[in-house]
C-alpha cells in the first residue's frame, strides 16, 4: 500500500511518520535510522551546541541514508540559532522544524533558500497565527504529549480535529502517538503527518540508557506520577510571576527559569542541560500506552505500517454491523 499524503509529498518521505525533536539527544543517532526506515528522522541543532558541531552530524547522517532529514531550531533555546540556521542551509536539508517561540523570521529565510518550514505548537490559536506568517505545515502537540505546556493546551482528538475545520496548510498531529492505531487515528482526524517522541525513545539506536528506556515499557498510561507530569498545565500565578521577570534579569537566566516551569518544575532551581536531567523534566509522554519491548526503529515503523494497513484491510468498523 501506498502512503501518500500532503506531507510525504511534500517532505519527499515514504511514510507519514516525524520522529521528535530530543534537546540532548536529538543527533543523527536517531534521525539517520528514522530517514532510513521511510519516516523523517529530525536533528536537533540545540544538542550539537555549536554550528560546526551541527555540520558534522548532518554530514554524518548523509553518510547514513540518502533519504531527507530534517533539522530542529527551538527558538529562544537553541545556542548560535543564526549560524545554525545557516549550517542548515548549507549542507542541503530539505525541512526545518522552529518550536517554542516565534520562528517567522527563521522561517523566512528558510524559504527563501528552498527549505520547507515547520512550526511545533501547543495550541490551535499558535497553530493559525504560524499559518498567517506562512509556514509550509505545523505540527500541532495535543496534551498527551511531553515536553512544554500551556495552560491552552487541548488532548490531541479534540485539537486535531478541531484545527482541521479552520487549518489549510497540512497539520502534523503529535501527542500520544506510538503504535499503529493512534498512527491512523490521527490521519482519520485531519491530520496528513504523525510526529513520535517517546515511541521513538523506546527504540534500540536512540541514545538514551536502557533504564529509561524499560522505565517506558513498564510504565502505565494511568501511572498518577505520569499523569501530572503530562496533563497537568503550569501554574498560571507562577507563569505571570515568571513572565514579568522578562528584560529584568538575564535573557537566558529567564528562559532557563521558564523553561523548568513549563516542565513544572521549581523556576527557581538550576537547570543542567545533561541527558538524565533532560528526561528527569520530561520522562515520557502517554504514548507509553503503546509501547511494550524496545524494537529497532525500522521494527517500529514497520509494525505501525503494518497495523495501520491490516486495520484497514478488516474495515475501519471491524466486526460491527448494521
Amino acid at each position: 500500500m501506498e502512503w501518500k499524503t500532503k506531507i510525504t509529498e511534500m517532505f519527499g518521505i515514504k511514510y507519514p511518520i516525524i520522529q521528535g525533536a530530543y534537546g540532548g539527544f536529538g543527533t543523527s543517532e536517531i534521525a539517520a535510522p528514522v530517514s532510513a526506515a521511510g519516516g523523517l528522522g529530525i536533528i536537533t541543532a540545540g544538542a550539537l551546541k555549536t554550528p560546526e558541531g551541527l555540520r558534522k552530524d548532518i554530514q554524518k547522517a548523509k553518510s547514513l541514508t540518502d533519504n531527507p532529514i530534517g533539522v530542529n531550531l527551538t527558538v529562544g533555546m537553541c545556542p548560535h540559532i543564526d549560524g545554525m540556521r545557516e549550517v542548515a542551509i548549507e549542507e542541503g536539508i530539505s525541512v526545518v522544524e522552529t518550536a517554542a517561540f516565534k520562528g517567522e523570521e527563521h522561517g523566512k529565510r528558510l524559504q527563501d533558500a528552498g527549505v520547507k518550514w515547520i512550526h511545533k505548537v501547543a495550541t490551535v490559536k499558535h497553530a493559525l497565527i504560524a499559518e498567517a506568517q506562512g509556514v509550509d505545515a505545523v505540527v500541532i502537540v495535543g496534551m498527551e504529549g511531553t515536553g512544554f505546556k500551556s495552560i491552552d493546551q487541548l488532548p490531541t482528538l479534540i485539537a486535531i480535529t478541531w484545527a482541521a475545520k479552520q487549518i489549510k496548510i497540512p497539520i502534523i498531529a503529535a501527542g500520544g502517538i506510538s503504535d499503529a492505531r493512534s498512527f491512523l487515528a490521527a490521519l482519520a482526524m485531519g491530520a496528513e503527518g504523525t510526529y513520535l517522541g517517546t515511541a521513538f525513545m523506546a527504540t534500540q539506536e536512540c541514545p538514551i540508557s536502557e533504564k529509561h528506556k524499560q522505565y517506558m515499557v513498564s510504565t502505565r498510561p494511568d501511572d498518577r506520577k505520569l499523569i501530572n507530569k503530562v496533563l497537568v498545565p503550569p501554574d498560571p500565578k507562577d507563569l505571570e510571576r515568571v513572565m514579568k521577570q522578562k528584560g529584568q534579569i538575564p535573557h537566558s537566566e529567564w528562559m532557563s527559569k521558564l523553561e523548568r516551569l513549563l516542565l513544572k518544575e521549581d523556576p527557581e532551581e538550576k537547570q543542567s542541560f545533561e541527558i538524565e536531567e533532560i528526561l528527569k523534566l520530561a520522562p515520557a509522554s502517554l504514548a507509553v500506552s503503546g509501547i511494550d519491548d524496545i524494537p529497532s526503529v525500522k521494527e517500529l515503523i514497520d509494525r505501525i505500517i503494518r497495523g495501520a494497513e491490516e486495520i484497514l484491510t478488516k474495515g475501519i468498523f471491524g466486526s460491527i454491523r448494521p
